[in-house]
Order: C-alpha cells, then sequence, then structure tokens
C-alpha cells in the first residue's frame, strides 16, 4: 500500500507542476495553453489567479529539491 501512496504522490505532484507551470505562463504572458485548446479567454483577475497558482507551483518545486539535498548530505 505503501508504493502505491508513493506513486499516486508523484502522479499528483506531476500534475500540480504541469498545472502549475502553464498557470504561471498564463498570468506572466497571456499565453494559457488551455485557452488554446478550448478556446477561451482569461480576465486580469484571471491571470493574477494563474501567477499565483504558478508561483505556488515553482514554491513546491523548490522545497521539494531543497529537502531531498539536504537528506542526501545528511545520509552521507
Amino acid at each position: 500500500m505503501k508504493k502505491v501512496m508513493q506513486i499516486v504522490d508523484v502522479i499528483a505532484f506531476c500534475i500540480l507542476l504541469i498545472g502549475g507551470l502553464n498557470y504561471l505562463i498564463a498570468g506572466l504572458f497571456g499565453l494559457d495553453l488551455m485557452v488554446l485548446m478550448f478556446g477561451t479567454n482569461i480576465s486580469i483577475i484571471g491571470r493574477v489567479v494563474y501567477s499565483v497558482i504558478g508561483l505556488s507551483a515553482l514554491l513546491l518545486l523548490i522545497t521539494v529539491v531543497a529537502r531531498a539535498v539536504i537528506k542526501n548530505k545528511q545520509s552521507a
């Protein structure tokens, strides 16, 4: 069961990362892949929300990488 949860965690993280980076690109540059795929438009407020979500994803990525580096240094 632990192995299954690890796989689910990795999949969820990848989805968050891809979605968050998409939101960051949409917020900063006004280019949203979902807009291109589905033909909808986002407002200024939407761009702000996308930017916040994207920055959150980047923060999560940095946190995960930093924890991995710290764990490797402690085990060495």
